[in-house]
């Protein structure tokens, strides 16, 4: 995990953004012991909460 701007965190693992550290960590140990993402965790991702799409 690497800070990035001021208060934002990257998981060098997949690359994503979170605002929160400890969403980050969570990431990054979640993605190094099962090689893949946690939907619950990446769900509070930065590049998630740009892309909520609203259908109708």
């Amino acid at each position: 995990m690497k800070e990035q701007q001021a208060d934002t965190f990257k998981c060098e693992i997949c690359g994503l953004h979170y605002n929160d550290k400890i969403d980050a960590q969570k990431c990054q140990e979640w993605c190094s012991k099962h090689n893949s993402c946690d939907l619950e965790v990446t769900a509070r991702s930065i590049e998630a909460s740009k892309s909520h799409h609203i259908f109708s």
